[in-house]
């Protein structure tokens, strides 16, 4: 969200599963709204997914000529300036170390664990003001 709140959680996935795929088995693409905006890592491929949705894919810009244009470099700041916010979200979760090594006995509530850190996360400042 604006704010820096986690808005979506979408389950544990393991093994080799795509990021693709995940978004499109997820749930997540029905609650992009036309106007918004995804921000995502290089090499994310849902651009196509986005668009069906009326919905902007920002990934950083790949370097062509071992340079970026000045545009490209403007983008790149600009969404760096906001990945930022995304990393600290997603570091606060990291820091319930519950998380770490979750023996195989409690693979079948990997969900709730991930699930409750999430929520103990969100309790925190916010993130942005």
């Amino acid at each position: 969200t604006p704010s820096g709140s986690i808005c979506f959680l979408s389950h544990v996935y393991g093994g080799s599963v795509s990021d693709r795929e995940i978004s499109q088995t997820s749930g997540f693409l029905e609650f992009l709204e036309p106007g918004d905006s995804v921000m995502a890592d290089k090499g994310f491929t849902i651009a196509d997914l986005c668009r069906e949705r009326k919905a902007v894919l920002n990934i950083p810009p790949f370097i062509r000529d071992s340079q970026l244009s000045h545009e490209d470099l403007l983008s790149t700041r600009r969404i760096a300036s906001l990945r930022v916010h995304v990393e600290r979200a997603i570091e606060r979760i990291k820091n319930f170390h519950i998380l770490d090594h979750i023996p195989s006995a409690y693979f079948d509530i990997s969900n709730h664990l991930l699930f409750v850190c999430t929520i103990l996360s969100d309790f925190n400042a916010q993130l942005i003001t």
